[in-house]
């Protein structure tokens, strides 16, 4: 009997190197939403360091350096802000590719199961050729010997 072939086995091939690829982009997404949380992290502390600063060596300075320091802390709760967005995005962005990977993943081991279905398909009608061939071999030496016995006998009664 022939080979076992898959007739759709490029096309697995195909949807395991684009499930390869996508792995490869969530985990440059998780690490960059990894870098931007961090970074959200440090400008975090950066103003709440910032801020208890301020309320000890400000409190009895003059005004300009009570307004300098109240836009710098502005700034630095915009930068916060400015942050969050882009962590969310991170994560956003995270989230669609972990979606896409999940959806090429099943297209994979849809074609998966196809291939073992087909191939206990195959199996099974190679053994039953197998047991046919036994069978007529079994058949043909069981003829054999009872046209010996039969012939030995003299005839048929």
């Amino acid at each position: 009997m022939r080979k076992f072939t898959f007739n759709l086995q490029r096309v697995l091939d195909y949807r395991g190197s684009i499930e390869e690829k996508l792995l490869a982009e969530l985990a440059a997404a998780r690490a960059h939403h990894d870098r931007e949380v961090a970074r959200l992290l440090e400008i975090s502390r950066s103003r709440d360091l910032y801020r208890r600063k301020m309320r000890t060596r400000l409190t009895g300075a003059d005004a300009d350096a009570i307004k300098q320091a109240h836009n710098y802390l502005n700034d630095l709760v915009r930068q916060v802000k400015s942050q969050e967005i882009a962590v969310t995005r991170a994560a956003e962005m995270k989230d669609k590719k972990t979606a896409e990977v999940i959806e090429a993943s099943k297209d994979r081991k849809v074609l998966e199961r196809l291939r073992d279905y087909k191939l206990l398909e195959y199996t099974s009608e190679a053994q039953s050729l197998e047991q046919k061939f036994l069978d007529d071999v079994a058949s043909i030496r069981s003829n054999r010997a009872r046209s010996r016995t039969g012939s030995a006998g003299g005839g048929f009664s």
